[in-house]
């Protein structure tokens, strides 16, 4: 919770610094615009998070500053329930939550009034993954056959974070209702895995839970992995 209270900082931040830098520029003459035309924030949501292995539900929101700048703050939260990709809860991992946060800077391709049109995107992103494993553990192992065995339910937290480079484009989505937007991306960047898991006693063995679950995202990355960045938003502009 700490760091996507510093996310939510640092977005606010930029949006400062920016909306400084557009008030000390020069301006330049522009035609009349009406209401329509002057629309500079933008709430949004991510449908394809539902389907993502830590799935959330995830809302967005988009401040235009200046004629190209954008500054856009996103949170999500999942829950064990609104996940269709684990079986049970009796499955290895139980009692399932997802916090994520995302804070994107990102720059328009051709000046304008709304946010709408090409652009490229720096994104920085953390996730963070909190759940409970579950099962055997045979306790005296070390000397020949374990003297017994027992459950065991441990906490176990998964931290991710990283950042991408995007190419992307926001547009209506119709003619009728000019103010429903639609944000398609694609990126490449990098991304960093954490666990943390109970320290296992060094006389003893563990079997684990024989659930099933179709993504075991939990495994040991002491390393940086490529990762891709794609989705679309729907957004509506005021």
């Amino acid at each position: 919770m700490k760091k996507l209270y510093l996310i939510g900082c640092l977005g606010l931040f930029l949006a400062d610094i920016l909306a400084a830098k557009a008030q000390s520029a020069p301006s330049l003459p522009l035609p009349s615009l009406d209401a329509e035309e002057s629309q500079r924030w933008v709430v949004k949501f991510a449908p394809l998070s539902l389907l993502d292995p830590d799935n959330t539900v995830q809302f967005g929101a988009e401040r235009l500053v200046g004629q190209r700048h954008g500054i856009q703050l996103e949170l999500g939260y999942g829950w064990q329930a609104l996940n269709a990709w684990r079986s049970t809860q009796n499955a290895r991992y139980s009692d399932r939550e997802i916090w994520r946060g995302r804070v994107e800077w990102r720059y328009y391709l051709h000046q304008t009034n709304r946010p709408v049109g090409q652009y490229v995107a720096l994104e920085g992103f953390y996730k963070q993954v909190n759940v409970r494993e579950n099962g055997t553990i045979g306790i005296g192992c070390t000397t020949g056959p374990c003297q017994y065995y027992q459950l065991f339910s441990a906490p176990l937290q998964k931290y991710v974070g990283g950042g991408h480079i995007k190419f992307g484009r926001q547009f209506v989505f119709s003619a009728d209702n000019p103010r429903l937007l639609i944000d398609l991306y694609i990126g490449l960047g990098v991304r960093w895995r954490t666990i943390e898991r109970a320290e296992k006693s060094v006389d003893s063995y563990y079997y684990y839970s024989s659930g099933y679950d179709v993504f075991n995202s939990f495994s040991e990355t002491p390393y940086a992995l490529i990762s891709v960045a794609y989705g679309v938003k729907v957004g509506y502009s005021f």
